[in-house]
């Protein structure tokens, strides 16, 4: 019957003896294939740091990282949980380019070509991949600017903050959209099914909007027929309501009577007979 210190006995012998070979058996052979590794992993981890250092500074120096702090793009990116800066985010996968790629030498070196193989492909494939988040950021940044554009153009032009953001969300979002389908045809991506996909989600977004419009547009288009007729000072009076105009809005007329104020709804405004006093 097998014990336990004669099983613990026998692992110690073997270890031992493994011990007692390795030098002769294993390294000394293979001290040819041990510096290179040792040099490619000191070379690949120089290497990685050095192009990290070098795309952010050259990155840095031509505005990119000025012109992408605080952006939306950076705030996309925040929510994936990283916490550096898009130029950093550029840095560190131009590194880990260098780092599979040193990898992929130091395996094809032990004698592994086939998973050697695999590092390669990877190294190959990831200029492209940071070539669609250059894509996205630059995309997200035109996005943002012609949303806020657009936005501004509402606040002037429609005097209502809650269609001015919806028209400047619905240019952003749409040239989002536009920008992560190129992104994503860049990484292989079939760019049909992408398009199909995101034109359903998109119409879908803009049903959902038009659907929860519905019952303020009527009151909104009120508002332009209502400025035409009563002006702000006029005393009137809507169906049981009666005061001073003290404000049109978009979508309410707002009374003064006495100390109160009272709200009355465009739409009802073009309901009810108006008397002007």
């Amino acid at each position: 019957m097998v014990t336990v210190e004669s099983a613990l006995g026998r692992v110690w012998s073997w270890l031992m003896g493994f011990l007692q070979n390795l030098v002769p058996e294993y390294i000394l052979p293979n001290i040819p294939v041990i510096i290179q590794v040792a040099v490619l992993l000191a070379a690949g981890y120089i290497s990685g740091k050095l192009a990290k250092l070098i795309v952010t500074k050259l990155m840095s120096a031509i505005g990119l990282k000025r012109i992408t702090t605080r952006t939306w793009a950076e705030s996309v990116i925040k929510i994936t949980g990283y916490s550096g800066t898009i130029v950093e985010l550029i840095g560190d996968l131009v590194k880990w380019i260098v780092y599979v790629a040193f990898l992929g030498m130091i395996i094809q070196t032990i004698g592994f070509p086939g998973v050697a193989d695999i590092f390669t492909q990877t190294a190959a494939f990831m200029p492209r991949f940071i070539g669609a988040i250059l894509i996205i950021v630059i995309g997200f940044i035109i996005a943002d600017f012609f949303g806020k554009v657009f936005e501004e153009a509402g606040n002037r032009f429609l005097k209502e903050d809650l269609l001015a953001s919806l028209s400047g969300g619905v240019m952003k979002y749409s040239i989002s959209i536009v920008v992560v389908i190129m992104a994503l045809s860049l990484i292989g991506i079939d760019s049909l099914s992408l398009t199909i996909m995101f034109s359903i989600i998109l119409i879908a977004f803009v049903i959902s909007v038009v659907i929860g419009l519905r019952d303020i547009l009527p009151s909104y288009s009120a508002g332009f027929s209502i400025r035409g007729d009563i002006k702000v000072g006029d005393k009137v009076k809507i169906g049981k309501y009666s005061g001073v105009v003290e404000k049109i809005e978009p979508l309410s007329m707002v009374l003064r009577s006495g100390k109160k104020r009272i709200i009355v709804p465009n739409g009802v405004v073009m309901k009810e007979a108006i008397e002007k006093f």
